[in-house]
């Protein structure tokens, strides 16, 4: 058992070391909280998440989802509370769902809700923030604070303004299902375990949910059902569901101690057996939000007896990648100064690697990793050199010995026809496979066909073997890596220069014995440019930049494919078919802004013109902390105007991207204030 009643302070004030988001709700228009989201992570890889109006509009929504075979294996744990207030004899509501096929709003709490905020930090606190919602029913005011710590929720209620004793009554929803599932009533409810005065054990086989509060329990098990998920149904999955709650809780507040806080924790008993570590880990620097919300990503992957950090790609449905970690280790983990960190999330990767390649993704529930990506060890590569170089670090053999690993798999050949060619470039896959990260594919339709000698690999080639060249002492292996990597240049410049638009095609095919482009402009090439080691000449990454900033440009980052092109689609909605076609063809990523603003700085000798440039460039994208998901940036936007944002509402490799280009522009002294 446990107990976090003292997580709240009991003056009900603010308190944040960081930027808090207030947000004013108006009681006639509930649509802005329905669309606006929340998230709170524990560092573990569970989270809390929802909308502002207090709505779940997914499955994954939940006010504890928690891992339990960290960081997945994930469980809606606490689905949501229905709390409701008793004032001489009449029932006011707090809370707010959406149910049936119009999804009507039931009960309506959301018409008492006055203000949400979110907070970054509290100070000589633990847990990475808080949000709070702000309540008034004539002259009595709640407060209600939702705080997530290492694999526990809290929720707390503070009341003021009392003119007569208060009732307060919350009813827990505890469906633990795995968070891809919905479930009805056919499935059946949860087993209560043991039930005290303030507290109930609640069992779906291995897994139990421990609450506890400083009000009693009382038994009265519900179901509710046909909750409506808007967003669900939007994707085109099933979007309904029937939620049990085993009983309620309940409190009397007397007139005049409307200022203690009573709190409602639930905790996940996780069946793994795996060890937790002794304290969590603690927020560093978290004056500016971009640092904030790169902390949400920073996880830790769980063995038997060993932890190790890693990234989770984004919430609320994606688990840790491999290509999504490389990416983004630089703007997260190196730009934040957590060096340590950013080692173990490399040995931990390069202790999965098979055959000169890194996992592309781990199994949801434990079971094992893929290997299906081309790209993942090369931006190893690429992370291991940043390290190197940032840190000073000269206890890197290991990691250096991976390196080779990778560069030797490739040059001889390894799985998914992944290959050195004989002009040097590095060729991958088949009609069937996607190993890049233009990877949809859904019931065997290959969205974005990139088998073949893709532009970015072989820029990413290029950069391996002279990043690696720099670091090695042995003089004779760094001759080799120089003179393959000058075979890799001649290669690129030759066979994927488009001389008509002076630019770079995206991928050379095989067919009739030769190898041919295929004709659309993306913005891979970028690439060629932004890494530290380009393979073209200046007038050649010139050009680059300017094609790709008149045909792929947007305000929150590049389009997939050029809106000339037949195949563009710009909006990404529809069913998940749908959404998969638009995936990588029209779609702006928003991290793609990262290579495209270094491209910049980089051709434009990272002077003031271009720092210039770049902050323009940039200035939506970071005000998009302020609308959408709250302190977070999305996964993808429609490729046409008003470019909505679409796709998991808060994205690691974004927010990565997006620090990453501020830490170049600003340095670390001057990011704070640019961000704000």
């Amino acid at each position: 058992m446990f107990c976090c009643a003292d997580r709240f302070a009991d003056d009900g004030q603010d308190a944040s070391d960081g930027k808090a988001m207030h947000l004013t709700i108006d009681p006639g228009n509930p649509d802005e909280g329905l669309r606006r989201e929340w998230l709170l992570t524990d560092g573990l890889g569970g989270y809390a998440m929802g909308t502002v109006l207090g709505v779940n509009t997914r499955r994954y929504h939940g006010l504890l989802v928690a891992a339990l075979h960290p960081p997945v294996g994930r469980v809606v744990a606490l689905h949501s509370v229905i709390e409701q207030l008793v004032i001489d004899g009449e029932v006011f509501d707090l809370s707010t769902q959406q149910f049936g096929e119009a999804g009507a709003l039931h009960p309506e709490g959301w018409r008492h809700l006055t203000e949400f905020s979110q907070t970054q930090r509290r100070p000589q606190r633990e847990s990475p923030g808080e949000c709070i919602w702000r309540y008034r029913i004539g002259a009595l005011q709640i407060e209600r604070r939702v705080s997530l710590d290492w694999g526990s929720v809290q929720v707390g209620y503070l009341l003021s303004g009392l003119e007569a004793p208060v009732i307060l009554r919350v009813r827990p929803f505890t469906p633990l299902r795995d968070f891809h599932a919905v479930h009805i009533e056919a499935d059946g409810p949860c087993e209560v375990l043991s039930e005290g005065e303030g507290n109930v054990a609640i069992a779906r086989g291995e897994v139990i949910l421990q609450l506890q509060s400083s009000g009693a329990w009382r038994r009265e098990p519900q179901w509710w059902r046909r909750f409506a998920y808007g967003e669900d149904r939007a994707r085109g999955q099933e979007w309904r569901e029937d939620v049990w709650s085993a009983g309620v809780f309940e409190v009397e507040i007397k007139a005049g101690e409307g200022r203690r806080w009573w709190v409602l924790s639930a905790q996940v008993n996780s069946p793994s057996g795996g060890v937790r570590r002794s304290a969590p880990l603690v927020v560093d620097r978290p004056g500016s939000r971009l640092r904030w919300a790169a902390e949400q990503y920073v996880v830790e992957r769980v063995s038997a007896t060993t932890w190790h950090t890693t990234v989770i790609a984004g919430y609320p449905w994606f688990g840790d990648w491999g290509r999504d970690t490389m990416i983004a280790l630089p703007g997260l983990l190196l730009c934040t100064g957590k060096y340590e960190e950013a080692k173990s999330a490399l040995l931990m990767f390069a202790g999965h690697l098979r055959r000169g390649l890194l996992p592309n993704v781990f199994d949801d529930y434990g079971s094992g990793a893929a290997y299906n990506t081309v790209d993942a060890s090369l931006w190893f590569i690429h992370a291991v050199c940043e390290y190197a170089g940032a840190s000073g670090d000269a206890e890197t053999d290991e990691l250096f010995d991976a390196c080779r690993a990778i560069l030797f798999a490739y040059r001889n050949g390894t799985d998914f026809e992944i290959r050195l060619d004989d002009d040097g470039l590095i060729a991958a896959g088949d009609e069937e496979s996607q190993l890049t990260w233009m990877d949809a594919k859904r019931d065997g339709v290959v969205f974005t066909p990139r088998h073949g000698k893709a532009v970015e690999i072989n820029a990413l080639w290029h950069h391996a073997l002279l990043s690696f060249a720099e670091l090695t002492t042995d003089e004779r292996e760094r001759e080799e890596l120089k003179a393959s990597a000058a075979r890799a240049a001649r290669g690129m410049r030759e066979q994927f220069w488009w001389a008509e638009k002076r630019c770079l095609h995206d991928v050379l095919h095989r067919g009739d014995g030769a190898w041919r482009p295929e004709g659309k402009l993306r913005p891979n090439q970028i690439f060629a440019v932004s890494l530290g080691h380009s393979p073209l000449t200046g007038d050649q990454q010139r050009a680059v930049v300017n094609a790709v900033r008149e045909r792929l440009l947007t305000p929150f980052g590049l389009r997939t494919l050029d809106p000339d092109d037949p195949g563009y689609r710009g909006r990404f909605e529809g069913d998940l078919m749908q959404r998969d076609a638009a995936y990588h063809n029209g779609t702006v990523w928003p991290w793609l802004m990262g290579p495209y603003c270094e491209a910049v700085l980089r051709v434009g000798g990272f002077g003031e013109r271009a720092k210039a440039e770049v902050r323009e460039v940039i200035a939506p994208l970071l005000g998009e902390l302020d609308r959408g998901c709250v302190h977070q940036i999305a996964e993808v936007y429609d490729g046409d105007w008003p470019h909505r944002a679409q796709g998991c509402p808060a994205q690691a490799w974004s927010v990565a991207e997006l620090l990453r280009v501020v830490s170049m522009v600003e340095g670390e002294q001057g990011q704070a204030g640019f961000e704000g």
